[in-house]
């Protein structure tokens, strides 16, 4: 009966670390440790492009809202204007 491909990759691996040298095991390690660097120093940017894509969210509701508002104005303006304009057609040609 032959093994599983899983006690064989571990037995593989097992073997393979028993005979790397102290210094290989380190400077693996090193590697490990300089990719858990290179994480956190991109998920650090990440959440920094987080904020920033929030602060854009913000700011654009924030103009939406005012353009709106802005828009709402303009109707009533012309709204007053042609309210104007049907009480005192004359104005027309001004």
């Amino acid at each position: 009966m032959s093994s599983s491909p899983a006690l064989q990759d571990n037995t593989t691996a097992d073997a393979m670390v028993n005979s790397c040298s102290d210094s290989a095991i380190e400077h693996i390690l090193q590697e490990i440790s300089a990719v858990g660097h290179r994480l956190e120093t991109m998920d650090s940017k990440i959440t920094d492009l987080l904020a920033d894509s929030k602060s854009i969210l913000v700011d654009t509701a924030s103009f939406e809202t005012t353009v709106t508002d802005l828009d709402h104005r303009l109707h009533a303006v012309e709204n007053q204007m042609a309210s104007l304009l049907d009480n005192k057609p004359e104005l027309q040609y001004l």
